[in-house]
């Protein structure tokens, strides 16, 4: 490929020159071997195809949306180690619970008609469907079982919800009972009170008391054992006839309304969103080949490649179903996120294709095939290299997160673009020779019949279904013909770019990217952090409404945390006592925190238990040992502390000599937003770190949490190690450094935007967001480089006539690319699951501001500043190259002004940058 620097500009085109020269070589292979390089990836892509054969959806949702290594798996790791039996055995409370998967049942049930869920019509509903529950049965192994088969029991009774212990039996007096919250007095004989704020929601009180007025929502639970791999069978079985029960029972409620959700009803989201996204890819696949077809088509039926558009939307498609497979082959799980690879991939493909097309049509029809491929391939594929390039290096940076699902999609999608450039480079390319060839021999695109061109047409239909390529007369003499340049070129350079660099035009450009920022920084300040599980499943679905509900109506009585101690403290010793007391009273006293009413301290209770037989609680070791093992946790006033206590036993095995690890438990506050869940979490680690005795804090729901922790931090940095690698690139592979600085600066401007307005467009800044704002990088990075290379590379002298040049070159691929990405994109805005949602406004914000950077702001911007980057010395280099070959005698690339020409004659004059051969 001929090149018109300066002398000056060498030092830093050596790569460039490299590549050029390559891809031309490879460009004329593929065109001289078309056959090989079309059937060659048709194999691979079969070969790969096969591994789908091996597919494995991944649908445990605490695995793929937690982050591994965090603080709050480890810690899990070590509660499971010395107090796991009360999840594993038969004996459980609720709030004792160490996974959150546990199996079970839950309802939240409200009033149809959003009223006052605590009356008498409801409540009969209420109990009725808590007795179908109870006891329907199922049939297993030839052997009938119900919920007393499989129930986790308290004192050898299936464990039953608070609120039906003490209403199920006082229905009729339900409108009637003076009902207190968020605790409950026993009536006599059982006096004293009971804890029912996680039970009931959307509670209203009398005015001045603690007398229920009226409640919104009644939360249900029925947990199942799973002590043994038989009972671990059971449970499911009992969960799948637990959501038909329930949904029969919907059917014929009139008074209530019911959400449920199961252990793995949020896995079956998950994998159920795999699948669903099968009918909007076909909408994506359909939508895009009209596009692309319509937009290869031109009034010349010789120039237009309607099955170029079509093979270019194919040969995306086969680098999807190929890494699908490679991968699948490599043991590498497919999930929810990964769904969503093929929507992005479809879309860079065609905007590969496009940018081939477009270094095609620059070229003279006079050219043979194979030395029009190589000089495609040396400026198109070169393009499409760097572009590829930089978004794979997104993928390997989103690649580092730690959060499996995220991964996999990185992974997915890097191997995806791999595929996609082998397949641009070999199969497409191949393709593009057949049709170069058909297009040389003046064969209509469709009937593949030679034809007359336009001017040589005999009448007029023929004018318009027929006719195309050059005339016969032109191929002789090897005049120029105008009609090849396509409407879109034109309208660049002859409409919008002279109207983008009017001066008023520029000033209003610059306006308008000083409100573009403003609202970019506007959005960034009020930016919404945390991903909510109710967002991992379907819009509307049971698990969506259950988990909505949940936190509309039961966050104001949080997580109940653990608090533990993991080494030996003499707790008959005051002094410990009143350490391991202060800790607690220190979380108690934050506003994240319910007060000592709903802690749970067996060493509290034992204290005081103590004070009642000696008037003290300090005493000696064994005194302490023998009456806490043998007398205070067998009276089942305080049966449940045995679950907080991890005896070390002495040679016997029976009796304590120590107590290895204690739990304590506290009631957290508020817990409406991601945000106060983190810093809720945070908050008793760092109280409980301040403890001299070593403790650490657990609740299931902390591995999740985990995820929200540096949020913000962790993406600034990471997008500055991906500025850092773009910036790189950009000054290795784009033969100018102020291309750089200007592909470096868009990329920051774009992703800053993105950021701001997704938060104005209701996402919030989460694990999946995230990771697109990443990949927004390597997608900025595609529309800036074409528009600064071109700049860098018009021959005109006036800034404002090379604005106009690299808008005639590019402008028509980008908004082509653009469009294609939105087209590929936009089924997923009508997909009924926030991560699909989130995944089209994030990344179809960086295309409309891609393209908006590309065709308006750095044009404007390069016309102001373009006296500081040297303009091409093509002149010179010209007239060396013509005395060089004699026989070259065509050019291509328009000139930006034609000359003033009476009538026709403009539209039909044409110059050319490059020499090439003459056929």
């Amino acid at each position: 490929m001929y090149t018109h620097e300066a002398p000056e500009k060498q030092s830093y085109r050596c790569i460039d020159r490299w590549m050029t020269t390559a891809f031309y070589n490879l460009g004329k292979l593929v065109s001289r071997h078309r056959v090989f390089f079309l059937l060659m990836p048709l194999a691979v892509a079969i070969i790969c195809v096969h591994g789908i054969t091996c597919l494995h959806i991944e649908d445990d949702v605490v695995y793929l949306f937690t982050p591994q290594g965090s603080t709050g798996r480890a810690d899990g790791n070590v509660f499971m180690q010395y107090f796991g039996s009360g999840d594993n055995e038969t004996e459980f409370l609720p709030n004792r619970e160490l996974i959150d998967r546990q199996t079970r049942g839950s309802l939240i049930i409200r009033q149809i008609d959003h009223g006052n869920v605590l009356t008498k019509e409801a409540f009969q509903e209420i109990v009725r469907l808590d007795e179908l529950i109870r006891t329907f049965t199922f049939t297993q192994n030839f052997t009938d079982y119900s919920y007393t088969h499989v129930c986790q029991t308290w004192l050898h009774a299936c464990h039953d919800n608070i609120i039906m212990t003490l209403l199920r039996d006082n229905v009729e007096y339900i409108e009637h009972m003076k009902l207190t919250f968020p605790f409950m007095q026993l009536p006599t004989p059982h006096e004293g009170r009971v804890f029912i704020g996680n039970a009931i929601g959307g509670v209203e009180l009398l005015p001045d008391s603690n007398v229920i007025e009226s409640a919104k929502a009644i939360l249900l639970i029925y947990s199942i054992t799973r002590e043994t791999q038989h009972a671990e069978e059971l449970s499911y079985v009992w969960e799948e006839h637990f959501i038909q029960e329930v949904e029969k029972f919907i059917e014929t409620a009139e008074h209530i309304v019911v959400s449920y959700e199961t252990s793995f009803g949020l896995a079956d989201e998950v994998g159920e969103a795999s699948k669903r996204v099968i009918p909007l890819f076909v909408a994506t696949f359909c939508m895009l080949v009209v596009f692309a077809v319509g937009s290869c088509i031109m009034r010349d039926w010789v120039q237009s490649k309607p099955w170029l558009g079509l093979i270019g939307v194919l040969s995306a498609s086969l680098a999807i179903v190929s890494s699908i497979g490679f991968l699948s082959y490599c043991g590498l799980s497919f999930n929810e996120i990964v769904s969503l690879m093929p929507f992005l991939i479809i879309g860079v493909g065609v905007d590969n294709m496009f940018i081939m097309i477009a270094g095609w049509r620059q070229l003279s029809i006079y050219m043979p095939v194979h030395e029009r491929m190589g000089h495609t391939y040396s400026e198109a594929a070169v393009s499409i290299t760097i572009t590829n390039l930089t978004t794979v290096l997104a993928f390997i940076i989103g690649a580092t997160i730690s959060l499996p699902a995220i991964r996999a999609f990185c992974i997915y999608a890097g191997v995806a673009m791999m595929f996609a450039y082998f397949y641009q480079i070999t199969f497409f390319g191949s393709c593009m020779a057949f049709i170069g060839d058909r297009e040389a021999k003046n064969l209509h695109c469709y009937t593949c019949k030679k034809v007359l061109s336009k001017e040589e047409a005999p009448n007029k239909l023929y004018r318009i279904f027929c006719a195309g390529g050059v005339p016969q007369h032109d191929m002789k003499c090897k005049k120029p013909a105008s009609h090849i340049i396509h409407p879109i070129m034109v309208l660049f350079r002859d409409y919008y770019g002279p109207f983008i660099t009017k001066k008023w035009v520029k000033l209003f450009s610059v306006a308008l990217f000083a409100a573009y920022i403003g609202g970019a920084i506007y959005g960034c300040m009020h930016i919404t952090e945390g991903l909510q599980l109710r967002n991992l499943a379907r819009d509307g679905s049971p698990a969506w409404r259950f988990y909505k509900e949940l936190e509309d109506f039961f966050s104001e009585y949080g997580p109940v945390v653990s608090v533990a101690t993991t080494q030996e403290v003499d707790y008959w010793n005051l002094s410990a006592q009143n350490s391991l007391n202060q800790t607690l009273a220190d979380i108690e006293a934050t506003d994240l925190f319910h007060g000592a009413d709903l802690s749970v301290s067996w060493l509290r209770m034992y204290a005081m238990y103590l004070k009642t037989i000696f008037g003290t609680s300090e005493v000696d070791k064994d005194t302490f040992l023998n009456i806490l093992q043998h007398r205070f946790l067998t009276d089942y006033r305080f049966k449940e502390y045995e679950l907080d206590i991890n005896f070390e036993y002495g040679p016997d095995n029976v009796t304590a000599v120590g107590i290895k690890a204690s739990r304590f438990l506290v009631t957290s506050r508020n817990m409406y937003s991601a945000m106060q869940k983190r810093d809720m979490m945070l908050k008793v680690r760092e109280l409980a770190g301040q403890s001299p005795y070593s403790m650490i804090t657990f609740h299931p729901m902390f591995v999740v949490y985990d995820q929200y922790i540096g949020t913000l931090s962790s993406l600034l940095q990471t997008l500055g190690i991906a500025m850092a690698c773009m910036m790189i690139v950009s000054l290795v592979m784009i033969p100018h450094p102020v291309c750089a600085v200007f592909v470096t600066l868009c990329a920051i401007s774009i992703d800053s935007a993105v950021i701001g307005y997704m938060s104005l467009w209701g996402v919030n800044l989460d694990t999946v967001s995230v990771v697109n704002i990443i990949l927004c990088i390597g997608f900025s990075v595609d529309f800036s480089a074409h528009i600064t290379y071109a700049f860098v590379s018009a021959p005109e002298e006036n800034p404002n006539k090379r604005s106009i040049s690299a808008l005639f070159a590019v402008g028509m691929p980008i908004a082509q690319g653009a469009l294609s990405s939105m087209i590929a994109l936009s089924p997923l805005s009508t997909a009924p699951t926030y991560l699909f949602r989130t995944f089209f406004k994030t990344l179809f914000l960086a295309m409309a501001f891609g393209a908006l950077h590309g065709l308006v702001f750095l044009p404007v911007l390069l016309s102001y500043l373009g006296k500081l980057i040297p303009k091409n010395h093509f002149k010179e280099e010209d007239e060396k190259k013509k005395e060089e070959f004699e026989d070259y005698n065509i050019y291509v690339n328009y000139t930006v002004e034609p000359p003033v020409l009476a009538g026709d004659k403009k539209d039909e004059y044409f110059v050319v940058e490059t020499l090439v051969s003459t056929v």
